[in-house]
């Protein structure tokens, strides 16, 4: 084998907290002694993965490539992310099953990392999902409703964990300053027109700033009154963003995830189930049809150790 592990998400595309997903997977190798060296990802633009995280990686559209890599690696880690869901299309899940039956058949051993599962609303993407991560030798999910859809859908090897960006290290976290900004995410969603109802009254007359995370942000953020709408395209872009903030409201779980990790008073407005779950666990309110106050999240509990310790099982069976 030339590779220890295949890596795949949704990688390449440009969104930061998928890019902090891969981050948060190859600080797990490293802890568990697998260099970059002995890791492959399967992206959307290889040449930028490589480029960024200073792996071997491959275009996940080109069966060739996905082939050889899967051919030649131990593993295939599905790192993070709502991978298995059908809120905007079948495919996605036709895809990831696909790649998952792919790796079982030249050899891999299937494991999965930080995943949400769901909404699952056709029976053939239950099918494809279940069948998918059944064949996982473990499944660790980030939320209540994923454990409980990945059992209902006949999986006996599921872990309930964290959101793996929880694991990254977020430094000296700033005492906070009522002078601060106010962080404000948005992206494009069904919910978006009815969230901005809500919070535009709430934010005139206050130092607001938009924090795009993906570029199809900056365009959904355009309908509020801003001081300036920042392109965060990296975790220490974040820590320097966030350093600032007095408080955030948001609707990209990474978005959360951020504030929570960086200790800022939060609110979201939950466009999908696995927003509304992280606000439950982080103790944080959800902004539907009325403006709610910010409030500081939950600390991050300790969940590094539990993770390393599954890879290193993965990797030693």
């Amino acid at each position: 084998m030339k590779y220890k592990a295949a890596i795949l998400g949704y990688y390449g595309f440009g969104n930061l907290g998928d890019e902090l997903l891969l981050t948060a997977c190859l600080d797990m190798f490293t802890r568990c002694g697998v260099s970059r060296g002995d890791v492959v990802v399967l992206s959307h633009n290889p040449d930028e993965t490589s480029r960024s995280f200073g792996v071997a990686s491959v275009k996940r559209w080109k069966f060739r490539e996905v082939a050889k890599a899967l051919r030649q690696s131990q593993t295939l880690l599905l790192g993070g992310g709502g991978l298995f869901q059908d809120k905007t299309s079948v495919k996605s899940c036709v895809w990831y099953w696909g790649i998952v039956r792919l790796a079982k058949f030249l050899g891999c051993r299937v494991w999965a990392l930080g995943q949400s599962i769901g909404p699952l609303r056709s029976r053939v993407s239950r099918r494809l999902a279940g069948d998918a991560l059944r064949l996982c030798k473990a499944v660790h999910v980030r939320d209540e409703n994923s454990y409980r859809l990945a059992e209902s859908l006949g999986c006996s090897n599921v872990i309930k964990g964290c959101d793996l960006v929880l694991t990254l290290k977020a430094g000296a976290v700033p005492s906070r300053k009522d002078g601060g900004c106010v962080l404000v995410n948005l992206r494009p969603s069904a919910e978006l027109d009815s969230f901005v109802k809500v919070i535009a009254p709430e934010l005139e007359g206050r130092n607001v700033l938009g924090a795009a995370l993906s570029d199809e942000d900056i365009d959904a953020l355009a309908g509020l009154s801003l001081r300036e709408i920042v392109r965060v395209r990296t975790f220490n872009d974040a820590a320097e963003l966030w350093a600032g903030a007095s408080c955030a409201v948001g609707m990209r779980l990474h978005f959360g995830v951020l504030s929570r990790l960086f200790r800022t008073p939060l609110a979201v407005m939950p466009y999908d189930p696995k927003v509304t779950a992280f606000a439950e666990q982080s103790g944080v309110p959800c902004i539907v049809d009325a403006w709610r106050e910010p409030v500081m999240p939950i600390p991050v509990p300790e969940c590094a150790g539990e993770i390393d310790a599954l890879c290193r099982e993965m990797l030693a069976l």
